[in-house]
């Protein structure tokens, strides 16, 4: 009986089971339809293409590009005939994309893809836009996606034109962990991803249903950063030069405007397992380290603002050592320098002499010698637009566990406190604004296809750090370092211009202890004294054989400062520097034929990437001029940033494009940007100063 009933029971579910699956069949449910195709296809991201990242002077830093993929799936061919008949023009075309297969290799290919219903199938990757272009114009390729089963995939990849140049600056554009101006810029960069309804297939690959965007993607925003590739180069090969010949174990160099904060040169260098040198870190920004003797400014300044020194009192430095609370403080001069002005304790850099200057102005008050530091910046960041600055380390009160009786002493030499390369330039750079500390920036507009969207403009972060009075025995005695019987008068002599610094060589401070025989060499600074316009900071860390700031860091910073004045007319009028390296002058894009009969009649050291190139824009490698071929063509918006008015107007009327001149000399901004496409009509409005 049991039996029977049981047997009863599975024929009912059996019949259910069957009937609700025919329902389904004739009514589907749309909840199931819905989750089954949410297994099998969905709305997914589609990446928009990045921003691009452009030097002040027109050149390309960081871009992307688009790659291409094509894959086929041979199950979505329903026309076999009309596959057949086209298949050796297909092959061909394959073979054309030199992906080191033949015609009769992709004739097998297909075959054997179509043979076993491939969903798909690699046929070729990191194709470009033309040859992707000469593929979709093919006869049975334009009857689409559909009928033909192929599938062209685009993948952006981020390059930088000029490699390492800046590279830690500019930044990395990855998934996670970005730096540099690709994180800091990162939401405008990025543009907003499209959207676009894919399927699942065999292999967990994710294939467009169709072309078309359910939402287009939307491009990121350019930004031109304040790096002038020129500067640049120079500025990473001196400090290269140098690295290589003293072994340090990391060093940096930053240029930059007095007036505007923009930084227009930053290299950042470190030792690799090979001892080669790289750029994987961004010292001038992220390292605290102590600044040594270029210390001695801000505590000298600091006493002459209290009232109780000038630069023209005397001190005596004795035989170059002094007690103090049983700590004994040497000078680097043996025999020490007995009675010297304040001003030649600076020029000279004597230890013993800014100690005792600091302390008659405040060693009964020392909170007011930390509020004085505070009130000139130091103890601050300076809230930079890249990422990564450190917080400089400076006792804000004397009630700090670690104050000790000598703490004094040692931070008016440059102890016992800490700040980052930058930090430290900013401060010099102030002394050179006329006492104005200002922001230093990394980005100097942003921009969209049609025009500037922000222009970033200087930032005063302190008014009048001092008065003026105090200001200028501080120039005059940053002057006397580079003159007779300055710490610095070998490096700058016959030098054509003047420099106004200061050295500093510190010893390391490792485990608990400073280390014996290792150091840290810096130099920092401006020029043209008389005038300044650009200050710059040099710090070498570790140098082997030589250790004093005199012969490791301001040899760099004379180098670079030497190519700025024999290149820049502004600073000097038409005197040139000697150097050891070949003179090669500042070059702007332009015609190619223009370009190279110049560098003919100048004998310029000259590669030329494309000597049939109508436009071009130069490079610079070590000490090797390069013409690179720049493209200018008909519908597309070139670049003409740099370029005089003459080849700037013809270039744009090249393309197709009607021009409106405001100034002259060189383009410094153009309101459509480069790349994009002109629409009839367009006016673009170029900058000239």
């Amino acid at each position: 009986m049991w039996v029977y009933i049981i047997f009863v029971g599975m024929v009912l579910v059996g019949i259910s089971i069957f009937g609700k699956a025919a329902m389904l069949q004739m009514q589907p449910d749309q909840n199931a339809i819905d989750l089954a195709l949410s297994f099998t296809s969905k709305v997914r991201d589609i990446e928009s293409t990045r921003g691009q990242i452009w030097s002040s002077d027109g050149s390309l830093l960081a871009t992307t590009v688009s790659e291409y993929e094509i894959r086929w799936d041979a199950q979505t061919v329903a026309d076999l005939e009309a596959f057949e008949s086209h298949l050796d023009s297909l092959c061909l075309i394959f073979e054309t994309f030199e992906t080191g297969k033949s015609k009769a290799d992709y004739k097998r290919l297909m075959k054997a893809a179509m043979k076993k219903g491939a969903r798909y199938e690699l046929m070729a990757r990191h194709l470009t836009f033309e040859q992707v272009n000469r593929f979709k114009k093919n006869t049975w390729v334009k009857k689409g996606a559909n009928k033909t089963g192929f599938l062209i995939k685009e993948t952006k990849k981020r390059v930088k034109p000029y490699g390492s140049l800046a590279s830690r600056t500019i930044g990395l554009e990855r998934a996670s962990d970005k730096v540099g101006l690709e994180l800091s810029y990162d939401s405008i960069l990025a543009g907003r991803p499209g959207k676009q309804l894919q399927e699942l297939i065999p292999g967990n690959v994710w294939k467009p249903m169709t072309d078309a965007f359910i939402e287009e993607p939307i491009p990121g925003f350019d930004i031109v950063s304040t790096i002038d590739v020129h500067l640049q180069d120079v500025a990473e090969h001196a400090l290269r030069k140098q690295m290589d010949s003293l072994h340090g174990e990391w060093g940096c160099a930053i240029l930059m405007e007095v007036e505007t904060g923009y930084v227009r040169a930053i290299a950042n260098l470190s030792r690799t397992k090979d001892s080669s040198y790289a750029e994987n870190f961004n010292y001038a920004v992220g390292q605290l380290c102590e600044p040594g003797s270029t210390m001695k400014l801000a505590s000298l300044m600091a006493a002459f603002q209290e009232g109780t020194i000038d630069s023209k009192d005397t001190v005596n430095t004795g035989n170059g050592e002094r007690n103090f609370n049983g700590f004994v403080l040497h000078d680097s001069h043996e025999g020490g320098y007995g009675s010297i002005s304040i001003e030649q304790v600076f020029e000279k850099s004597s230890n013993v002499g800014t100690a005792l200057a600091v302390r008659k102005s405040f060693a009964n008050k020392p909170q007011a010698f930390l509020d004085m530091l505070q009130s000139f910046g130091l103890g601050s960041r300076l809230g930079v637009d890249i990422p990564g600055e450190a917080m400089p380390m400076l006792y804000n009160s004397v009630k700090n566990e670690k104050w000790s009786a000598n703490t004094l002493t040692q931070m008016s030499i440059g102890y016992e406190v800490s700040m980052t390369p930058l930090q430290v330039l900013a401060f010099y750079n102030a002394v050179a604004n006329n006492g104005n500390l200002i922001r230093p920036l990394f980005v100097q507009e942003v921009r969209k296809p049609n025009g500037v969207i922000e222009k970033k403009e200087k930032i005063v972060l302190r008014n009048n750090i001092c008065r003026s009075e105090v200001l200028e025995q501080c120039k005059k005695m940053m002057e006397g370092v580079g003159e007779p019987g300055g710490t610095a008068a070998e490096a700058f002599k016959n030098s054509p211009f003047k420099v106004a610094g200061k050295t500093g060589t510190c010893r390391l401070w490792r485990n608990g202890n400073y280390l014996q025989n290792h150091y840290r060499a810096s130099f920092v600074g401006y020029f043209p004294a008389d005038k300044p316009k650009y200050s710059c900071i040099v710090v070498i860390e570790d140098p082997r054989g030589v250790y004093y700031a005199s012969k490791v860091a301001a040899p760099v910073f004379k180098e670079l400062a030497a190519k700025i004045y024999a290149t820049n007319l502004d600073i000097h009028g038409n005197n040139l520097v000697k150097s050891d390296r070949p003179f090669i002058p500042t070059f702007r894009p332009g015609r190619g034929k223009d370009g190279r009969l110049l560098s003919q009649v100048m004998n310029l050291p000259l590669n030329t990437f494309d000597n049939g190139s109508e436009w071009y824009y130069p490079t610079y490698e070590n000490d090797v001029l390069a013409l690179a071929p720049m493209n200018v063509r008909q519908g597309v918006v070139p670049n003409v940033m740099g370029m005089g008015m003459r080849d700037a107007a013809m270039a744009l009327e090249q393309a197709g494009a009607k021009v409106k001149i405001q100034g002259h000399g060189h383009v410094v901004s153009q309101s459509l940007t480069p790349g994009t496409t002109i629409k009839k009509g367009n006016q673009i409005q170029i900058v000239l100063q």
